[in-house]
């Protein structure tokens, strides 16, 4: 499927919306471990409040892999105004990788002399360099890069298919898999920048249910050297794990490059 542009408008004014004011996106399977062959539902969507569906995802973005590393359609996909969603066969054991990112989106502002309002465009930098007004001042160019994940697992957990490739900003599974997590035992998560330790990076934990809560009750963390954090639960439950990070690029055509990731994941009780 190709991106239409009312969706690509949609991309734009999620990824380059304020980090506070910023929907956040999310899968959510049925579920995230079996021990018998299983169909799973996934939702993909986007909302402020977290596991509440507020807006449809495009799912030409998505792309499924099974244990081996073999790329899977879709089953029975749908997208709707509040949710977009697909089936798993869920029929292997090991780790499914569910998977939104794709190539970085690029995005223009600047000023003209007739005009108060900051003029925005997006597209390839290319195009946006070849339409750029003769006359346009206070140029801003904006490389925005995301991915967004989840893991289902049948039977014992395997390491997933890795991404394609190590450019932007990846979840590296190592001791810590993202389908055997207890809410008694902290977990690590680290992760990779251009496949490279991505430290200093933010990362926010949120667990379900901020809808009905008057605090967000978010975890805050920030990478060590390693691109490692260590998570403490407060309790069982369904979580949004969402990294990010900005670089203010000092040469180059690129004034600032962003990335976000976000990983939904279940941890279990005792």
């Amino acid at each position: 499927m190709k991106l239409t542009p009312a969706t690509l408008l949609f991309l734009t004014c999620l990824l380059l919306s304020a980090p506070g004011q910023a929907h956040k996106r999310w899968f959510m399977p049925t579920d995230f471990t079996l021990s018998d062959a299983e169909t799973v539902t996934v939702d993909f969507t986007a909302s402020n409040n977290i596991f509440y569906v507020d807006t449809g995802m495009p799912l030409a973005i998505v792309t499924l892999a099974n244990p081996a590393g073999e790329q899977l359609a879709l089953a029975n996909p749908a997208e709707g105004a509040r949710r977009s969603s697909f089936d798993v066969n869920v029929d292997a054991d090991g780790t499914y990788r569910i998977a939104a990112g794709g190539p970085p989106m690029y995005f223009v502002s600047y000023q003209l002399p007739d005009q108060t309002e900051t003029q925005h465009a997006r597209g390839s930098l290319d195009k946006l360099k070849a339409d750029l007004p003769e006359d346009a001042s206070a140029v801003k160019f904006v490389e925005s890069h995301s991915l967004i994940e989840a893991y289902v697992t049948l039977g014992a957990g395997t390491v997933p298919a890795p991404p394609r490739d190590n450019t932007g900003l990846k979840l590296l599974i190592k001791d810590y898999h993202p389908n055997e997590l207890y809410s008694d035992e902290t977990a690590q998560f680290s992760f990779t920048l251009n496949g490279k330790p991505a430290a200093g990076l933010a990362v926010v934990v949120q667990g379900d249910g901020s809808r009905y809560r008057d605090i967000q009750q978010e975890q805050t963390y920030e990478t060590d050297t390693s691109g490692t954090v260590t998570v403490t639960w407060p309790g069982p439950g369904r979580y949004l794990i969402e990294a990010s990070l900005q670089e203010t690029l000092e040469t180059g055509e690129i004034a600032e490059r962003y990335y976000t990731y976000y990983l939904t994941l279940e941890v279990m009780p005792p």
